[in-house]
Parts: C-alpha cells; structure tokens; sequence
C-alpha cells in the first residue's frame, strides 16, 4: 500500500464532476475510396462524386455537402443540369432521381421514377430542359427536368429499324444479339435538332423535329482486312461487324469518330455514310483495307501463326476543342481514348494532337456526295501531330474532363484537368488528376517557328525556356475527400504548436495554382468557440507519402458576410513529403530488403519541427524543415555505420528537406522519440535502442540485442523498448536538470538514461541508467509538473534552465501501461498514485495527459468505445465517458481532449472514415456549415451554331444543317402539346450582410415585416380570387381542346400506323 500525498497538489480540481465532460462528435470526413461515377458543372465549377449510398458536391474550398439516396444503392450516373440547377442520379436498380440545388443548405430531393430495362446512359444537354434516357430495349425516352415528369416524346428501336429495312430490300440478314441494344446518345454540339444514337450495330443520326432516321453509319470490314484484331484473327476470311461502344463528334460538327469493341476507331464525315474516311488502331491505320502481301503471309503460316491479339475495346472517346484558332470551325484539336490497349501494354489513357480542320475553296458546285477535296481534308485532320500517353498506375475505369469555364461541346470545350477513376489498392476505385492537355502539345520547339525572324540571343532565350518547360504534365491538387482516396491512408495523428511555429508550418512558398477549378457556391457556419490552440494533422498513406493538414478551429471563425473561404483540415501541400525518393535513391535502395514497405508511423517535434517518418522496415527517415531551398551539399560517408545522409537529395515541392536515415536494423520498430533540441532515440523489435545525436549527426548510444529476460508472464521473450520520452527533469537522487531519455520496458522495467555535454561541446551519456518498476507494456509515459500540471519536455527553454543550473521543482512521471497506471515523484522517486484497469473497461488502446483550463486528468481510451479519466497526481477514478463507436483503432488525442477517431474498412484494410470529436464539446461547433449554391447560379452561355464545312468565303456549303433550333424549340418540341406550365418553387435566400447580433437591425427588420403583413394578406386574397376566375377558364378551355385533340390523335395513328421511320419504295 501507499499513502496519499496531500502536499502534491489536485491537478484535476476542475474534471471531477460529471458536467466538466462533455464528449462528441464536431465533425466526420468520408474517404472516396469506391467511386462509382463523376460529374462536373464548369459554369459553377461543382463536382458531384458518386458513392455506394451517397452524392459528394464539391464546391470552392469550404464548400462540400453529402447527399444520401433515399435506398442507399449505388450510384452509376451523376448528371447536372446547369439549365434547371439540377442534380440528376441513377442509381444501380434503375431509379432517377433529382435534386433543387438553389435550396440554402443541403439540396432538396425533388422526385424520383423509375425505368424499367434502363440502360447506363443519360444525356443531358446544357442548352435544353430534356433528358434523353435510353433503354435497353433500343427505345429513346426523354424526361423533363424543369416539369419533373415522363416527357410523351419517344423514339423506337431505330436499328431495328434499319435492320427490317435491309432485310425488305433483299439485304441477307446479318441480326447479332447486341446490334439493336441502345448504348448512348449524343446531342450534334452545333444543331440542337440532330441526335447521334449508338447502337450496338452502328450510329444512327435523327431528326428531332421530323422525327426520322437521316444516316445509318455501320462498319462492315471486308473478308482479308485484319481490322482491330489484326491478320491473326481467325475470322479474318468472313465478312465482320464490329459492335460499336462510344462516340465522339468533332467539334466543327462535320464528322465524328466511333469506337469499337475490336479495338478500332472509324472517323467517319457526317454526309457519308457508305465509307469511313480512316479506320485505325492505336498501332496501325487503314486497317478496313486489305494489305495482300500481309494476308498471304498469314494465310502461308496456317496453323503455326500466333494466338490472336485480342484488343481491349473502346470504352470511351472525346474530342477536346481549343480556343487556338479565328476560324470558326476551330484550330488543332485533341482526342482522348480509353481503352485499345494490348495484352502487353501498361494501364492509361492515349491522347492524339490532331490538326486543324481547314479544307481549301473548292469551285461552288453542287454535287452528289462530298467533294474528294473535303475528304481529304477531313482524313488530314484526324491523323496525329503528335500523341501521349497517361500512363496510371491501376486499371482505368472512367474519366472525365474538367472544362475552363464552358460546358458546351460535351464538355470537352478547353479542359484543364482530366479526372481519372481507376483501380487501386485493395480493389478500390479512387480518382486520380492530371493537367490537360499535355505540355508537350502546347509548347512547341521555339525554333520552329518564326526562326527566321530571330536572331540568336531570341533562339537562346526561347531555348533556355523550353528546357525550364517540362513535357509530363503535372499532378493536379484534389480536395482533401479525393486525395485521401487516391493514396490507400493508413493512420494519423495529431500534434498541438505554438503561434510560431504554426506560422512557419502554414506559410507556404509555392507560387502554383495546380488545383481543380471549384468555385461553386458558399459555405456559412457561425463560430461560438472560444480559444482553441494550433492544431496540425499528419496522415500517412499506403503510397508512401505523408501529408500535413491545418485542422485549427480558427479556420472556421468567420463572421457574416464572409464565408468559409479554405477546407477543414486545410491541406498543406507545401509539407507534403514522398519517402520513395529515398528509398530509390542509390546509396538507400542497395539496404532494403522488404521490396514492398509502408509507412508505420510518424512522429514530429512540435517545436523543432523535425519530422520521423518510421518505415516497417525499419528505416527511420528524418526531415527538417527548411525555409528556402539551399544548394544541395555533395553527398557524404557518416563514421556510423547505421546512419546515412540525405542531405544531397532533393526533396521536391516541400519544405521538409531530407536530412538522415537510421537503419540500424531489419526488425520493425518498437518505439520512437523526438526531442526539440535535436535528438532522436528509435527502438526495435529485436531488443536495441539507438540515440542519435542530429548536430553531427552520429550515434551516441547503442544497446544492442540484449539477453532474453525470463518471466512467468512473458516467458523468455525479448525484453523490447515499448515507450520512449525525452525530458530535462531531475531525478530522485539527482535534483540538478538534466536530459534525460525514458525507456519503459515490456516486462515492467523502466530505465533513465541521462545525457550531459563534454568539454568539445558533445553530448555523451553520463553515468549508468538509472532503473524503476513501471507497468507492464506501457503505452505512453509522461512528465509534468507537479505545481503547474504542464509538461516537461526537452525543449529550448529546458534546456537553457539546465545550462544555467536553474533550481528544479519536483516532476511528476506518469506512465500508463495495457494493465494499469503509476504515478512517481521525479521519475524514480516515491510512488504517489496507482491505478488498475478494470476487467469491465476492455482493452485500453491509447491513454493522454488532457488540459481543461488549469486542470489536468489521464484520459484512457477503451476498445469498448469509452474513455475513463482519472485525477492526478492521485491516479482516482472520476469519470466513464462514453465515446460514439466509431473505431478500434487507437484515438490520436491532443494535449486539450480534441481527437481523431479512424474508422477502418475491413474489405481493403485502408482507412474510410475519420471522426473529429472532443472530450469538452462546450462552445464548439459541432454542426456542419449551410451550404448556398443559388449564390453561384450558372449562366449558360449561347449555344454554338452551325459552321460551314469550307472556308467562309465560299458561295455555298455541302453541309445540309441550317441555324440551330433554340433550347426553348427543342424543349417545345419534346415536351408535347400537353406539357404543363413549369411551378417557380420559392428558394429562400439567406442573408449576405451584417452579423446576426446586430440587434437594432433584427428589429427594425420585425417592425417592417409586421406593418407589411395585413397588406400582403389583402393582396394574397385579391390575387387568389383573380386565379380561380382564371383557372375556371382555364378548365372549360381544356376542356374542349381535349375532346380535338382525342379525334385528332385517332386520325393521326390511324395515318401513321402505314408509315415507317424509313420511306420504302421512294
């Protein structure tokens, strides 16, 4: 037994009651790990991400809501009508549903239907309130976003169609089972009247307004011609069809390219459909034609001829449209193609540079078919000027492009980034960006052009600047919700600075705007908290990388009207650091054996600011943060054998400058700790514990494996360094202060070693360490001090007191282990406190000193989702705290009761959800922030007109299009004659100005409202009596028109019932 010692201070005076505690969840962030589909509206700048379950906006920064499905399926399609303000979603069981996005808050769930045999394409044009849904059946249906009904207006099978035709003309019949199944349908991005539908067996182009097929586009290749699988096909004697997968139009609207499921792409001119005008793979072209010398070759080898090289098919096409050219019909252009890869190929996406599409005056003729001329012309414009290849890392599922600022053109009008869905880790589908196009399309060799203009200072200039230009293009930065995904995260922690050193963290000396274009709406949240300290996050991933984020509640205190202006936790990009350059670099890779390691952990002192990234192979790199980027040093031979220097390695695009490496060893690491005032102590698996000191840097202390220490409880295993902590406190027996290391033992062992300065200004251990019992398997240990309750670590200002042998108040050594806690006076000293854990408490996972005002209490955290506080210096139980059950992992929690809860996906290993939650939640905002998308309402800009196919000089075009139907004829036409008039739904707005304490302007605003109120009453009433009048009319009228319209609509399917899409005998 031990006495309680009354002349130690309560340090937890003010904890002890049931009200001090007030646990809760402030905020929770979703992982995009299993991204389904994307969307993007360039107007705004949103990004809708879809989910199993659920819609992520993303907006400008501070700007993100989350949307759940009614039935928590999954999300295929995401849609946004930039025309209505719309948000459109198909689930996986068939069911539309929409969204008001100009509700303040969170979007408004207006509707949903249902479609039976939908297919997994939607069209959604932005100059029009009509949706084109397509079936499985070959059907076009359309529905009206602004109404939010089925529309009457429908399209058959029209490939059936064509194929019945065929067949009535003698044709023999050449029906597949996928032929007439309706894949996708695209709106002619000049002439709103025509619409491109993809069928399985081919294109076909419609008259909206006729209601009639114009063209039929099929790719028949010939017996001999390899085609997409080439000469080693076995079918190559036959007649084939390629079943068609995606489509892209050219944005002079005069052809358009089709992919295949053979691998193949076919460009085809609008005003011809009988031949392609190139067919090609991504390795040949004219392959349609036959080449006799390679079919006779082939046809020689017979049996002996290679397994046939099967191509993936196209999945999906889009061409890119630049503002690089006066013409109207547009300057060089870009096509982006997923999928016609080979067996062999490495994952991505291939991206041609096309020319200009800029055919000659030809004479002003009128003849049957397109002028030779146009074809040329046309086939020169679809052969590459240069191409690249996005080469991803992981199976490239989808992608979209993120325009500049118009969505015309199926948004592929100057894109700046490209988004890519692929295949990650654990079978997750994350998203990766890009820059687009390519730097290699933009920049062209400065002496190509105009050189004879320059003279030779201007062609070194222009040299010296191509060389600065780098040809890949560059990663584009992703919202915290995106980049999480992307990378596989593992874990984190949280670390507590002071204003200094938060000021050096956050301030940044990139000059870069490498991020998406999200300027979509505004993020309003009323601060009510008080004081809260810097906070720094630090995640590491599964790809080797560790990021820094602000998660400082000052980032949330803004006051109306200013709005949210940055993320929570606000990415630090500019800390960012990438740990596989070390590890292939050529003085590191020769000493990793573990070919595949991953981040264990990281710690990082608050004060130095250096950071440990432990690796589990055992290797920790250590980063120093550098407020410039120096001239990198040679690269240099350390006297110690288990450290080497990284100081000539470049750490690119972050403040963190490499600077050593401690790999003592191939077990993993037990223990690791970093003292300000530049020390480093790692232990091991294997029983060693290395000091390094980091002015040199060089070893100072090695205890290497030691003897296996016999146990009845632990048997004969090795005696491991669970725990380290530095300090500058004094001993039992030794008052004076002094640095000291902490090592707490796994088999209840603690060990003080003390480190003093020599008379050449090194530091050395001094004297043998010092020994006590501690707990079993500690956790953590902590010194503090016995009067004020703060912390006594090794810091600068420790470490002056030491230099100036200043006296020493009495410490208090806290360490807290799987089973129980102890309480010492100055670390060896008398015992004043002890504690147990229940059996009913569960295991405890991680335990943390935390402050509330002037007091202090050991916080341990549970698997049972409970946290259990306990007095100091004493070690009394106070209170159980229940925490909401969230993870098993262990709860990353500051030194103020703010923690990080990490949620884990039991399918992928990987981190899906983190929990910002306190242990004091009064005075906190704990709610999410009203979202106002109506503020930043797109305007859609004016539809493009049709171009002529031939210069404009010329007298007449073979192009049969005229002007361009209106949004409002096309919405006119779909909508039938019974479409009903549109209900303007009221969308409150909320207020943009003065602050919500401003009493005087909250009753003068009450005064107005109700001295306005019997007037808005007697207007209402007169207004509702004028509409029942009206709407009796209105009544009587329809009526009558219904009884026209029934003889009417009997006469017309009585003549259209003899009448085909297709005239016969004409």
């Amino acid at each position: 037994m031990f006495s309680k010692h009354d002349h130690f201070l309560d340090l937890s005076l003010e904890l002890r009651e049931e009200q001090d505690w007030a646990p809760g969840v402030l905020r929770a962030f979703d992982i995009a790990s299993k991204v389904t589909a994307l969307a993007y509206e360039p107007i705004a700048g949103l990004l809708a991400v879809g989910t199993p379950g659920s819609i992520e906006l993303l907006g400008q920064p501070g700007v993100s809501c989350k949307i759940p499905l009614p039935d928590l399926h999954g999300v295929k399609i995401i849609h946004i009508s930039a025309s209505t303000f719309k948000l459109v979603c198909l689930d996986d069981q068939s069911t539309l549903y929409i969204w008001d996005l100009s509700t303040y808050g969170l979007p408004k769930l207006l509707t949903s239907a249902r479609y039976n045999q939908l297919s997994d394409h939607i069209t959604i044009s932005f100059a029009h309130l009509k949706a084109f849904i397509t079936l499985q059946t070959g059907e076009i249906r359309t529905y009206d976003l602004e109404c939010l009904r089925k529309s009457s207006y429908s399209m058959p099978n029209m490939w059936k169609l064509y194929e019945q035709k065929m067949a009535a003309s003698g044709m023999p019949e050449v029906t597949t089972p996928t032929s007439g199944i309706a894949i996708d349908t695209l709106v002619h991005p000049r002439d709103l009247n025509l619409l491109f539908v993809v069928y399985g067996g081919g294109i076909v182009l419609c008259d909206l307004t006729q209601r009639n097929t114009i063209r039929t586009y099929e790719l028949i290749y010939p017996p001999g011609a390899p085609g997409g699988a080439g000469y080693e096909s076995k079918d190559i004697l036959t007649t084939r069809r390629p079943e068609a997968m995606c489509m892209a139009i050219h944005p002079a609207g005069h052809f358009f390219a089709v992919g295949y499921a053979d691998g193949s792409i076919a460009f085809w001119a609008v005003e011809d459909e009988d031949q392609p005008l190139l067919v090609r793979t991504l390795d040949d072209v004219d392959v349609q034609v036959i080449d006799a010398l390679q079919l006779e070759a082939h046809l020689a080898e017979g049996s002996k001829s290679a397994t046939p090289f099967e191509r993936e098919p196209i999945f999906k096409l889009s061409w890119c449209f630049f503002p690089n050219s006066s013409d109207p019909r547009g300057g060089e252009t870009a096509l982006v193609i997923l999928g016609g890869l080979g067996p062999g190929d490495s994952p991505g996406i291939n991206v041609y540079w096309l020319p200009a599409f800029n055919p000659a005056e030809i004479p002003p003729t009128q003849p049957s078919s397109l002028h030779p001329l146009i074809k040329t012309s046309m086939r020169s414009s679809v052969e590459p000027l240069n191409s690249y290849f996005y080469g991803i890392d992981g199976t490239v599922q989808d992608y979209i492009l993120i325009p500049r600022e118009s969505p015309h053109f199926a948004g592929a009008y100057d894109p700046v980034s490209i988004l890519v869905i692929k295949e990650s880790i654990a079978g997750t589908r994350v998203i990766e960006a890009y820059q687009f196009p390519p730097p290699s399309f933009v920049y062209e060799d400065p002496l190509s052009a105009g050189s004879a203009q320059r003279d030779t200072l201007d062609d070194l200039t222009h040299t010296l600047q191509s060389l600065q230009l780098s040809n890949e293009p560059f990663r584009t930065q992703l919202p915290g919700y995106l980049s999480n995904g992307s990378s596989g995260l593992l874990g984190g922690t949280v670390c507590i600075v002071d204003k200094d050193e938060y000021s050096s963290l956050i301030q940044s000396t990139k000059d870069d705007n490498h991020g998406l274009p999200l300027n979509a709406g505004f993020a309003w949240l009323d601060p009510v908290e008080h004081f809260q300290p810097q906070r720094i996050s630090i995640t590491w991933y599964a790809d080797l990388s560790v990021r820094m984020w602000d998660s400082s509640a000052l980032l949330l205190h803004k006051f109306r009207p200013n709005p949210i202006d940055c993320e929570f936790p606000n990415p630090l990009s500019h800390l960012s650091i990438d740990v596989n350059a070390v590890l292939t670099a050529a003085s590191v890779a020769p000493k990793m054996q573990d070919q595949n390691p991953t981040i264990q952990f990281v710690e990082m002192a608050s004060e130095s600011l250096e950071c440990a990234v432990v690796l589990s192979t055992g290797m920790v790199v250590v980063y120093q943060l550098s407020s410039s980027p120096n001239h990198l040093p040679p690269s240099e031979e350390l006297p110690d054998p288990e450290l080497l220097s990284l100081k000539h390695l470049a750490s690119m695009d972050s403040k963190f400058s490499l600077y050593v490496a401690l790999s003592p060893s191939t077990s993993k690491v037990s223990a690791c700790a970093l003292a300000d005032i530049g020390f480093l102590a790692v232990s091991y698996t294997d029983g060693s514990l290395y000091v390094v000191d980091m002015r040199g840097p060089k070893v100072i202390l090695r205890v290497t494996k030691p003897k296996s220490r016999h146990s009845i409880h632990m048997g004969s295993d090795i005696d491991i360094v669970s725990s380290l902590l530095w300090t500058i406190s004094p001993l039992e027996k030794d008052e004076r202060l002094a640095l000291r290391l902490i090592a707490g033992h796994s088999s209840g062992t603690l060990k003080v070693f003390t480190f003093g300065r020599s008379v050449d200004s090194s530091w050395n251990l001094t004297g043998e360490p010092m020994k006590s019992d501690s707990p079993v398997q500690p956790l953590q240990i902590f010194v503090i001090d016995s009067k004020r309750g703060s912390r006594c670590t090794a810091n600068r200002s420790k470490l002056l007191a030491c230099m100036d042998n200043s006296g020493a108040s009495p410490v208090l050594l806290v360490i807290a282990g799987i089973k129980g806690a102890r309480c010492n006076v100055n670390l060896t000293g008398e015992r004043v406190g002890k504690v147990e854990w229940s059996h009913r408490m569960g295991k405890v996972l991680n335990v943390q000193i935390v402050q509330k005002l002037s007091s202090y209490a050991l916080v341990a955290f549970t698997e049972n989702h409970e946290a259990c506080a306990y007095s100091l210096p004493n070690l009394e139980f106070m209170q159980n705290l229940a925490l909401p059950p969230l993870s098993y992992m262990p709860v990353a929690c500051d030194e103020v009761g703010d923690f990080f809860a990490w949620t884990r996906d039991p399918e992928t290993g990987l981190i899906r959800q983190v929990t910002y939650g306190t242990l004091f939640n009064s005075r906190r905002v704990d709610m999410l922030p009203a979202i106002d998308f109506l503020s930043t309402k797109p305007v859609i800009p004016i539809q493009p007109q049709p171009v002529s196919l031939g210069p404009t000089s010329m007298i007449s075009s073979w192009f049969r299009f005229g002007q361009s139907m209106t949004g409002t004829q096309i919405d006119t036409l779909l909508g039938g004659p019974d479409r009903p008039v549109p209900v303007q739904q009221a969308r409150p707005t909320p207020a943009t100005g003065g602050s919500g304490r401003d009493a005087s302007h909250i009753v003068k605003q009450a005064a107005a409202t109700q001295s306005s109120l019997y007037d808005r009453l007697t207007s209402a009433l007169e207004e509702r009596g004028e509409m029942l009048g009206d709407l009796e009319d209105r009544f009587n009228s329809l009526e009558s028109g219904s009884r026209s319209m029934v003889d009417q609509a009997k006469k017309l399917a009585a003549e259209q019932s003899a009448k085909s899409w297709f005239k016969f005998g004409s």
